[in-house]
This record gives C-alpha cells, structure tokens and sequence, in this order.
C-alpha cells in the first residue's frame, strides 16, 4: 500500500500531518512556507479551509470551503483521470487560491506523489524527481510558457488540466503529439471544476458536467449550477446549454457589449479569434457615438509593431471570414495588458 508523498527542498516527504514539524524547518521560501501552512490548514481540527476567489471578476475575498466537499471534490476528479494510489502530478499553482488548494489535497486524498514548483508565469520541471508527471494543473499561459522553454520536460507530461482562463486554440494548433490536454470549468465557490472537455487532440466544442453536477438555463442565459449536495449556484457566465450536462459557454454577463443593438461576448469572440492569434489578447467595449459601443482588441505590446496597419487589416479580414455578421472588431491596438494574481489577462477599460 503506497502513501501520499510530496517533493520539496529536493526531497521526498510523506504526506501526512507528522512531517509538518520537519517540512517547516526544512522550507526556505514563502511559496514553500505557503505550501506548508495550506497542508496544516487541511490536517487541523477545522472543518473548513479558506482560500481566495481569483479577482478575475471583482476584488479578491476569502471564501470558506467545508473539507468533506472538497474531500468529494477530490475524488472526482481523481476518479474521472485514472489517477491510481501512487500516480505522479505537479503542482505549479499558487495554494491560497482553490486550484493550488485542491491539488494538494488530491495528492493526500489519493496518495499520490506530488512534485510542488514555484507558482510563476513558466513553472520549471526540468529535474523531475520521476520519470514523468501523470497530472499537471496549469493556466493557459503557464502551459504555453512551459511549452515553449522546456520541451523536454513537456514530452514527460502524460494529461494537462487547464483552468483559470480561455485557452488558445491557434497555440493548440502547432502541438505535435505531446501531453492529453482537457480544459477546465469551475469557480472558487464550485471548489474547483465541475465541467471539463478535451482540447488536445481530438478538441470538444462543449463543457461536459463532472458526475453529481448538473445545470441549466436562468435570467438572460445565465448558467446555474445544481451541485451534488443539492447547493445551486447562479453565475454571471452566460452558457448555450445544451443538456442538463453540457453547455457551451459564450462570456460573462458583466462584460456584454450592446453595439448598435447587436449583444457581443468578448470572450466569445476572443475564442474564436484564438483560432489566428498566438500572442495574448482581450477584447473590450469603448463608447461611440454612433453605436453606442464598439469592440476593441488590444494585443499585448509595450510597442506598436513597425506593419502594425498590415497585421490590423490580416486579422480584421480574417475576423470577417470567421466570426458572426457585426462581431468582429472595430478597432485592433497594441497595449501592455494586466494580469489577475493568478496569472489570467484582465479585461482592459475604455
């Protein structure tokens, strides 16, 4: 019978609460100091773990989660991917956010062996303690970052769980083999994903709900998620919902733009646009006086590029071809974009 181990400070240590005393004085670091403390925070007498909501869609505030449902949660997710007692997984994201969080709490759950990185913009596995990763949870971007400087390491990933924001599907499109890549739905409040669907190979256009998971349409399309302990959830994320198991997500409620009548989901379009574009954009809404508002897309660049009128009129030609009659954008301008603390693109303002 195996048992939960966790790689730190280039060592193996059992994942269980007596190896705390020993890890807090063997960690050097305040992300390893942060992996310590969320271990103690699962093994204390506390029925619940607080972690913090992203500030994607607002301010960052701590939010209580009871340790039974992210117990269930845990088995989920170890059950939908085959991860065995023994199997091997990364962790690469912050713990004070719920993804951080609930690989650790995988990895004790399902007595897996747990190799933790620094939590940065390109996780670095290039002395993988193993022979390969089973499991790997990362954002989009740290999964492009990852790809992109270490392909090495990357040929050793067997399954990549992305989550956190849209992924590219342009950047999917140039991968050769590689790791099963699947995306991710979920909120801090759903404690992590509740939906999934494959984009690497074989790309799904629709979310399918994780069993005990369900959902269905409210006031202006807005999705609402009925959990498996009977809690219900009504998210500003607007969804086609195609079955009391599916959907396809279209935006987010708070961010639709009414252009001379005609409603836009920026991330709607930014999913699609994804299909031309490698380099990180975001759409966004600007007043007008004749529309009233107008999408904008902004890559992100310190500079205007030397062809920028040349690559303005490839991609608005391209969006024309590709997007729905009125969708496609106004303007393209090249600006710095900001990033959430975990690592999404926010939304630029007018």
């Amino acid at each position: 019978m195996s048992e939960g181990r966790i790689f730190l400070q280039g060592q193996w240590w059992p994942l269980q609460p007596e190896s705390i005393p020993a890890l807090q004085a063997a960690v050097a670091s305040p992300w390893e100091e942060d992996v310590v403390e969320a271990l103690r925070s699962w093994w204390n007498d506390a029925e619940v773990v607080i972690t913090s909501t992203s500030g994607s869609t607002g301010n960052p505030r701590p939010i209580q989660h009871a340790k039974a449902a992210m117990e269930e949660s845990a088995k989920r997710t170890l059950h939908h991917f085959g991860l065995m007692e023994g199997a091997t997984a990364g962790l690469a994201m912050p713990v004070k956010f719920i993804g951080g969080m609930m690989m650790l709490v995988r990895a004790v759950v399902g007595k897996l062996d747990l190799v933790a990185v620094q939590p940065q913009a390109c996780p670095e596995f290039g002395a993988l303690p193993c022979s390969s990763l089973d499991f790997l949870p990362l954002t989009p971007s740290q999964a492009q970052a990852f790809h992109a400087s270490d392909s090495s390491s990357w040929a050793r990933i067997q399954c990549l769980l992305l989550g956190g924001g849209p992924v590219n599907r342009a950047w999917l499109g140039t991968l050769d083999g590689g790791p099963r890549i699947v995306e991710s739905f979920g909120m801090t409040e759903t404690i992590s994903h509740f939906a999934l669907r494959k984009v690497h190979p074989n790309p799904e256009e629709d979310f399918h709900c994780l069993p005990g998971f369900e959902v269905s349409s409210g006031e202006q399309e807005a999705l609402v998620i009925d959990g498996p302990d009977g809690t219900r959830w009504e998210t500003r994320d607007v969804a086609q919902v195609l079955s009391s198991r599916s959907f396809k997500w279209l935006g987010r409620l708070d961010g639709v733009i009414n252009s001379g009548g005609i409603k836009i989901h920026p991330e709607r379009v930014e999913w699609i646009l994804s299909g031309f574009l490698t380099e990180p954009f975001k759409c966004y809404g600007k007043p007008d006086a004749r529309w009233g508002e107008i999408l904008i897309m902004r890559i992100d660049s310190e500079t205007t590029p030397p062809d920028a009128e040349a690559m303005r009129d490839r991609i608005l030609a391209w969006a024309d071809d590709h997007l729905p009659k009125h969708h496609a954008p106004k303007m393209v301008e090249w600006a710095p974009l900001e990033r959430t603390w975990t690592g999404k693109w926010k939304m630029p303002h007018a």
